[in-house]
């Protein structure tokens, strides 16, 4: 296998852990875990996670049990005592010897082998020189989710979370970087809120960048390990880059990477640094979990602890952390957890050379202390507009109702009412707010910023002939994972929409009309597992629905049309965290559930978190007269 090809597991073993250390002096309350071996858990400590779990323990905080953290890495022994409780479940997967999720793999009830190509994510007894790798997946896997207060072993960061083995490298610590965007598209298609990526490689990957992307753009967390250097020095990635260390998400911050650091707070030696480095963690004399049997496959149990170093030890760490914040704000992305843990990261001490080690040290406690204005920076944010009879305006108000952002959007006579869909379209991390008028004949649509300022403005009509059928409807959606929004704009009541993108209309609108008479399209932007949009195309007697995404547009699914006219659709996300798209016609909904990216009718009522209402708006209580078009973050 060729050296471009190779990602190796980042550890170093060490077989004794050496230096009392004392608690660190807190004014805060404190959950010290009764777990047997916490007093050598130093690095917990040094993150401040006892009184960030005190701070969840007293919160009304999502249960951490919802957060999945997907671990690309060497298989995890889930006999474990403190990991036997940790494993994903597929909820679309049964034992039975066959594909239930379509996916293309059988049985992959938990994670998937994908250096085997099989279901098996346990380490396989094997001979093997450097067992430290063979280990490396239970280690990294303990110290996000290791079982915690328990009375027994050690604990993990955050660990009520479930761990989504995708197993990629051998038991030698090597394997592919095709696998390894396979793993991430598998991550992000089965609803993983973050990845952890304990590895490293010599080369760029396009494909693997282009998967990373894929995941940020979507809401995905991805934490990286810096790496390790040689002969016991760190490398500067800036002179000598390393992936997927290297690689960047959809957006600036999506993306943390993680270098180690020391007892005393300084980089380990072996540690890489440089830009692409985000935050830096405990990385040295780290206890942790390991088989509870030897790499050679004999079954008498061995200790299941060890103590090593390295930055694939630093990285879980974040992770946890990421997801106990994900527990704490539920609606956030992973760029959104990526800026608060880069924003509370602790100095580093007076004389450190903090040099190439990124915004601080990580700190789970000042992670979760509510900011001043945080649901100002990061949401979540409802867009309401004026109904028909207003003077066009459109407000941003947070979830509990307060006003954060009033803009004008157009003529103030101008009281046809707005309809409006939040729009990724500049390059800083606000969203702006896309309008347009309902009925407006040449479809003409706006783009400001949040502070007023009109960004774009254009038009669907292609001259002064073309009537726009009851004016545009509006989507928007990053489609191919560059961190801005491509926009559908469709015809209320005919069957033509258009492409719009930061170049201009693309060439020509397209027609989804199949029969002589369209009543109308409109379409919603699907989150996850497809980038991409939901259109419907109101026709008689039989409707179409159409997936538009990276990979062009899909075969049309019928959806019968009982009262066409009065047919609407609705996106939003069920409590498991799937995409739901819902049509109601007269009578009761019928709702489409995201199964392994089809959207599939179901005929039974599905359980939504939260909705988003665009593209007709819903009546909103808090502002008078408005209404509910769009949810921040997408």
């Amino acid at each position: 296998m060729l050296n471009k090809y190779l990602y190796t597991a980042l550890l170093a073993v060490g077989l004794a852990f050496g230096g009392p250390l004392t608690a660190l002096a807190v004014e805060q309350e404190v959950l010290i875990p009764n777990d047997t071996f916490f007093n050598r858990q130093w690095g917990l400590e040094f993150i401040n996670a006892p009184q960030a779990w005190a701070m969840l323990e007293q919160s009304s905080a999502t249960p951490a049990r919802d957060i999945v953290v997907a671990m690309v890495d060497g298989g995890i022994d889930f006999t474990h005592p403190d990991l036997k409780d940790a494993l994903w479940e597929n909820p679309d997967e049964t034992a039975d010897g066959q594909d239930n999720d379509r996916n293309g793999l059988v049985d992959d009830l938990h994670g998937w082998n994908f250096a085997d190509g099989n279901n098996q994510i346990k380490p396989l007894g094997k001979t093997v020189a450097d067992t430290g790798a063979w280990e490396h997946g239970t280690i990294v896997a303990s110290l996000i989710a290791g079982r915690g207060n328990d009375d027994i072993g050690m604990a993990g960061v955050a660990w009520e979370v479930k761990i989504m083995p995708l197993v990629i490298l051998g038991e030698d610590g090597f394997g592919g970087t095709e696998l390894l965007a396979q793993a991430i598209r598998y991550a992000v298609r089965n609803r993983a809120d973050i990845i952890n990526l304990s590895l490293e490689g010599q080369e760029e990957d396009p494909d693997v960048a282009k998967a990373i992307k894929e995941a940020t753009a979507q809401g995905v967390l991805v934490v990286i390990a810096a790496g390790n250097g040689h002969e016991g020095q760190g490398y500067d990635l800036d002179a000598t880059p390393l992936y997927p260390s290297c690689h960047q998400g959809a957006a600036d911050e999506s993306v943390l990477v993680v270098a180690g650091l020391n007892a005393q707070g300084v980089r380990h030696e072996t540690s890489n640094y440089g830009s692409c480095v985000s935050i830096s963690a405990p990385g040295h004399g780290i206890f942790a979990a390991r088989p509870t049997y030897e790499a050679d496959g004999n079954r008498v149990e061995v200790p299941g602890y060890d103590t090593w170093s390295g930055t694939s030890l630093a990285a879980p760490l974040v992770s946890g952390v990421a997801a106990l914040v994900k527990a704490q704000h539920p609606a956030w992305t992973g760029e959104q957890i990526a800026r608060k843990i880069m924003a509370t990261a602790r100095p580093f001490e007076i004389g450190v050379d903090s040099q190439g080690l990124g915004a601080g040290i990580l700190d789970a406690q000042r992670a979760l202390i509510p900011g001043d204005g945080d649901d100002e920076v990061y949401g979540p944010w409802k867009l309401l507009a004026s109904a028909p009879g207003q003077a066009p305006m459109v407000w941003v108000v947070n979830e509990q109702g307060k006003t954060l952002f009033t803009v004008p959007v157009g003529n103030p006579g101008d009281k046809r009412g707005i309809r409006a869909s939040f729009v990724r379209w500049d390059e800083d991390r606000r969203p702006e707010v896309m309008v347009s008028s309902e009925g407006d004949e040449a479809g003409a649509w706006r783009i400001y910023r949040l502070d007023g300022v009109l960004l774009a403005a254009g038009q669907a009509a292609a001259d002064a002939n073309d009537k726009i059928k009851g004016g545009v409807l509006l989507a928007a959606q990053d489609v191919d994972a560059d961190g801005r929004d491509e926009i559908l704009l469709t015809e209320a009541q005919g069957h033509r929409l258009w492409q719009l993108t930061l170049d201009g209309l693309l060439d020509g609108p397209l027609d989804l009309a199949d029969a002589t008479i369209s009543l109308g399209n409109m379409a919603v932007g699907l989150q996850r597992p497809i980038q991409g949009f939901a259109l419907l195309s109101k026709e008689q007697p039989v409707s179409k629905l159409y997936i538009l995404s990276d990979y062009g547009l899909s075969d049309s699914q019928d959806i019968n049309t009982s009262n066409p006219e009065r047919l609407v659709m609705s996106q939003g996300r069920s409590d498991d965290g799937r995409e739901v798209v819902v049509l109601v016609q007269s009578g009761q909904p019928t709702y489409m559930l995201e199964r392994q990216g089809l959207l599939d009718v179901v005929d039974f009522e599905v359980l939504v978190a939260w909705w988003r209402y665009a593209p007709l708006g819903k009546a909103q209580s808090d502002v008078p007269g408005a209404l509910f078009y769009d949810a921040w973050p997408k």
